[in-house]
């Protein structure tokens, strides 16, 4: 089996498509990288590959496969990523690689379009839905092509937009990361090239998905089929039991333990890591206990480890290599008391949830995705966006108020159990049924009143 070389795209190797692309396939587009494997077997990322699965096993006989197109993975950076997920052609899920992530704009257009619009052309003429999203990368907009094949055709369309991404210009500016003609460009250029997606998706898209209650009022104005939803991973049977709950606040109980917060994710520079990092040094000069693990790989692993012993904080600041998402993740999340998130741009991360399952309450800078979180489930402090000090600050009031913290727990798994994968993988298919394969759904009754009792806040629909 010849492995796919960095510089060069396999995408010629989907050929094989050509006849199962036939089986009313459900085409799901997305811009996260997959690695083939082989001609039967690719791997992605692994809380992905769960969501993949479950898609698959609730679409049952409305799509004969799923069909996953993406960008490819290249050798060395599948090689320095153990944690990815494998998927097999035999449970009904294949990829098609579309072009290389690393290319550049020039080997986009010049070298790869050419092939991955025959690709594209053939795979979405011959779907029953097309799940896509706006192409954020407008210099590459490989979802911007499906979209418009999509529509073209005039396909049952899903477009979900992950993030809220007005207000990102505007903060790489404050944060002094862009240049003036950087920010002028993509102010002018494409913010609006952004917004336009999304305006035509809510009028040419049977179903639309966003993740934003203030993203549904703007957009969605009114419209049924457009949708306000949360994106978890986790499962009922990965929630604390309440024995398990009991046990965890009797662990808080003990105020002789220093105070552990955990991040576990990618570390790139726009999860503001280093703002972390300089908030432990904060809060320890005021005489607190409190360290950080750090779960993770990613390129700024190597700048985050020199900061740490810069700072002095080797005994204080733990890095861990990153986990397999499921039972070893979930262990090894008991030995902390709270998660943080505090990213410099907008974002919507699984592990929200997944720390919430576990019983963590999570410090986050006060983004839109997160005050929104805050207010549903009581199970998230947010503090100024982007200060280490007010992130510090936030730290040590955690740390001396471990009564609060409590309650915190006992929110944050409640607002798990009620917020499932399960739960809206059921929600987005009845909408998957109602508006898009116009098959009536198994209860009508499928907006507010889905909600579990105690938990109304969190419904997603309008």
């Amino acid at each position: 089996m010849k492995i796919p070389g960095q510089s060069e795209t396999s995408i010629k190797a989907v050929s094989s498509l050509k006849d199962s692309a036939a089986d009313n396939a459900y085409v799901i587009a997305v811009p996260a990288p997959v690695y083939r494997l082989s001609d039967s077997s690719f791997a992605i990322e692994d809380a992905f590959s769960h969501h993949l699965r479950e898609l698959k096993s609730r679409l049952g006989e409305h799509a004969g496969k799923v069909i996953v197109v993406a960008p490819e993975l290249s050798r060395s950076d599948f090689d320095n990523n153990p944690s990815l997920g494998i998927i097999t052609a035999d449970e009904g899920i294949e990829a098609v690689p579309t072009y290389p992530a690393s290319a550049s704009t020039k080997e986009f257009w010049f070298r790869h379009v050419p092939k991955l619009w025959r690709v594209l052309d053939r795979t979405i003429r011959r779907a029953v839905v097309v799940h896509t999203g706006p192409a954020h990368d407008t210099w590459r907009p490989m979802l911007l092509l499906v979209n418009f094949i999509a529509w073209r055709y005039g396909r049952r369309a899903l477009f979900v937009v992950d993030i809220d991404f007005r207000r990102n210009t505007e903060r790489l500016r404050q944060l002094g990361m862009w240049s003036r003609k950087t920010y002028l460009i993509n102010r002018l250029l494409h913010d609006p090239l952004r917004w336009a997606q999304v305006w035509l998706a809510v009028r040419l898209s049977k179903l639309v998905l966003l993740k934003g209650p203030k993203l549904v009022r703007d957009f969605g104005k009114g419209r049924a089929s457009v949708k306000n939803v949360l994106d978890t991973a986790h499962s009922l049977e990965q929630v604390l039991s309440d024995e398990e709950l009991n046990q965890r606040l009797s662990w808080i109980d003990d105020e002789t333990r220093p105070l552990n917060l955990v991040y576990f994710g990618r570390l790139v520079q726009y999860k503001g890591m280093d703002r972390a990092i300089e908030a432990i040094r904060l809060a320890r000069s005021r005489g607190n206990d409190i360290r950080l693990t750090i779960i993770g790989s990613g390129p700024e692993a190597q700048s985050l480890h020199r900061q740490t012993e810069e700072a002095g904080l080797s005994q204080a600041v733990t890095f861990l290599p990153a986990v397999k998402y499921g039972e070893p993740l979930f262990r090894l999340l008991f030995n902390f008391h709270a998660s943080i998130a505090c990213p410099l741009l907008e974002d919507t991360p699984r592990s929200a949830f997944d720390s919430m399952a576990r019983g963590l309450p999570i410090v986050a800078f006060n983004l839109d995705y997160f005050n929104d979180l805050a207010e549903m489930s009581g199970a998230v402090k947010t503090t100024a966006w982007p200060s280490a000090e007010n992130l510090a600050e936030a730290f040590v009031a955690l740390d001396e108020n471990r009564s609060d913290l409590k309650r915190q727990v006992r929110q944050a798994v409640d607002f798990a159990r009620a917020n499932t994968q399960q739960i809206w993988m059921e929600r987005r298919q009845a909408w998957l049924m109602e508006y898009v394969l116009d098959v009536p759904a198994r209860s009508a009754n499928h907006d507010e009143d889905e909600t579990p009792k105690g938990n109304r806040l969190y419904a997603f629909s309008q």
